[in-house]
């Protein structure tokens, strides 16, 4: 019986993560720019852990700051069954900024089917990003071992680790 459960959980994480499409200065499914913080707990059933912008550490908001997106508090999210959303950036209580990962360990299963609308998947090599996005403005923030690549116009940023892309950023500089 338990198996069965697990099974069916299984499954349906799957297919919910097979519709989930990163669309770059929109949204990620149901994670939309300019929906509130409530909506954000709503949707992801609960709070996360909010730190107010003077309170964020550097390695969490270097690379938001350094493409001048401005914001009064972060949350952190971890252990979400159906979405691999790790930070979500407000300004006056409205989505800015929000980051999907395929860390830690947890998200990778999660992440396997998530892909830009323009074609990119987690693990793709960077050469693949480059041929679907073009030119790049490389950050100087780095978090780790990751390498921020942003790309402004388009709304969209990615944290290269390895040569693969292991974090993809959903923004809009004129919101």
């Amino acid at each position: 019986m338990k198996f069965t459960y697990l099974l069916l959980t299984i499954l349906l994480i799957s297919h919910v993560v097979q519709s989930q499409e990163i669309v770059p200065k929109k949204n990620f499914s149901e994670i939309e720019l300019g929906i509130t913080y409530e909506d954000i707990i709503w949707i992801l059933g609960f709070e996360g852990t909010k730190l107010l912008k003077e309170n964020a550490p550097e390695n969490l908001s270097a690379h938001v700051s350094e493409l001048d997106i401005d914001y009064d508090f972060a949350v952190n999210y971890r252990y979400i069954m159906e979405f691999p959303i790790t930070s979500v950036y407000f300004k006056e209580d409205l989505v800015v900024f929000f980051t999907i990962s395929s860390y830690p360990e947890y998200n990778q299963f999660i992440c396997q089917d998530v892909i830009t609308s323009e074609g990119l998947n987690f693990w793709d090599a960077s050469s693949r990003m480059k041929e679907l996005y073009g030119d790049f403005t490389q950050l100087d923030a780095m978090t780790g071992n990751i390498t921020y690549f942003a790309y402004p116009d388009k709304g969209i940023c990615f944290g290269i680790d390895n040569d693969e892309v292991r974090t993809i950023s959903v923004f809009d500089q004129d919101f």
